[in-house]
Formats: structure tokens, C-alpha cells, sequence
């Protein structure tokens, strides 16, 4: 059986064109643009940094990143794309256990990733790590408002892509579902914002939430 971590080594080179191709639209830069207008972030911490997309963005809005991924070839060409530009630590870390201490960030951020994680364990690590009143930010893809003709595409784009249905631990999450699992782990939800690209009828969209440790 191939892991997470295999996977995302076996597909960290074509993973940008991949991904987009799967989502069947540009709902990466439009998640990548609604970032670029939060306000400073201060201390972050980013799960799932993959080929670093967004990390310069938060290295833009952060006082210091730190960049993480459970794929050391993902890791690999988030160091390529930073090199040079911003002082990030890039390191391999797991979102649903971390070695970081208690109230370590002011913001931590889950781009693309959280889909697949254990939730509920996600969120409990993500309160422990981050200081009171912190700020926690996901974007998750969902097929919320498809049809299930474009479900069913998306599944085989995924299929003719990367050679599995989904991938591993793959949770299709839409916002009545992933709304308790962040409360229930001790967040105030400040926003759900729902990304469309509308340009691409037929492609995922996205669930862009701001929550609030309590």
C-alpha cells in the first residue's frame, strides 16, 4: 500500500500542473490571491507547503515561516522556489503531531492540505501550538454545489494524473461538515468564504476559513 509520504514524493515534480488540472480551474491563485489580503500574520506556521506556492506570500505578511511538509522532495522545491528571497525555515513536520512548543504562532495556516489529515487531531494540534487568540487559516477544496457528472470527472482527472482515484486519507469536506470539527476544537469561526472560479463552470472550488483560538 503506498503512504502519504510516498505519494507525495512520487508526485512532488508534476504536482503544480497536476493539481491544477485536477481542480479543472485556477482555484489555487484565487485562494493564493484572497491570502494575499489578510492582514500581518505575525509568527507563522505553514502545513503542507508542498512546492512552497504559498509560502511567499506568507513570508510577505509574516515576521518569520516556518514551512512544513511530511514530503522531503516537497520540501526540496520549496527550498528551490525561496532560495535567495525570503529567510524561511523550511522543515519536515506532520500537522497532526508536531515537536513545536505550546503557544509557539500567531498564525498557522493550512493551504490545500487539511483534506487530508485526521480533522479532529488537525485542530487539536493547531490550538495547542498556537498563542491565545491565534489565528488559524484554511483552504479546502470541495465538490460542494457539483454535479455528480463533474464529480466524476474530477475523480478521473484525479485518476489520469496521478494514477489513484484520491489521494491518501482523501476527506471531501463541504461547510456544514467542516464547520463543527473546527468549534469543537476550541476556534471561533470569523469567516467561511466560499472561492469559485467562475470562469470554469464545473471545476472544485474552495473553502477559505478564518478561525479564532478560544
Amino acid at each position: 500500500m503506498v503512504t502519504g509520504v510516498q505519494y507525495w514524493d512520487k508526485t512532488a515534480r508534476g504536482y503544480d500542473e497536476g493539481i491544477d488540472h485536477i481542480f479543472g480551474n485556477n482555484l489555487r491563485q484565487i485562494i493564493l490571491g484572497r491570502l494575499q489580503k489578510e492582514e500581518p500574520l505575525g509568527r507563522t506556521v505553514e502545513f503542507g507547503c508542498g512546492t512552497g506556492f504559498f509560502t511567499p506570500v506568507l513570508a510577505q505578511l509574516s515576521t518569520s515561516v516556518s514551512a512544513t511538509d511530511i514530503s522531503e522532495k516537497m520540501l526540496d522545491l520549496t527550498r528551490e522556489k525561496i532560495k535567495g528571497l525570503f529567510p524561511i525555515e523550511v522543515l519536515h513536520a506532520n500537522c497532526e503531531k508536531t515537536s513545536f512548543p505550546s503557544a509557539s504562532f500567531d498564525t498557522a495556516f493550512l493551504g490545500l492540505v487539511f483534506q487530508f489529515a485526521n480533522g479532529p487531531v488537525t485542530i487539536a494540534e493547531m490550538h495547542r501550538i498556537l498563542k491565545p487568540g491565534g489565528n488559524l487559516i484554511l483552504a479546502v477544496p470541495t465538490t460542494e454545489g457539483l454535479t455528480l457528472p463533474d464529480k466524476l470527472r474530477g475523480v478521473m482527472r484525479q485518476y489520469r494524473t496521478f494514477g489513484r482515484l484520491r489521494a491518501p486519507g482523501t476527506i471531501l469536506y463541504t461547510r456544514q461538515s467542516l464547520t463543527p470539527v473546527i468549534v469543537q476544537g476550541g476556534f471561533k469561526i470569523l469567516d467561511i468564504e466560499h472561492l469559485v472560479d467562475p470562469t470554469h463552470a464545473g471545476g472544485f472550488s474552495g473553502l477559505y476559513v478564518r478561525a479564532e483560538k478560544i
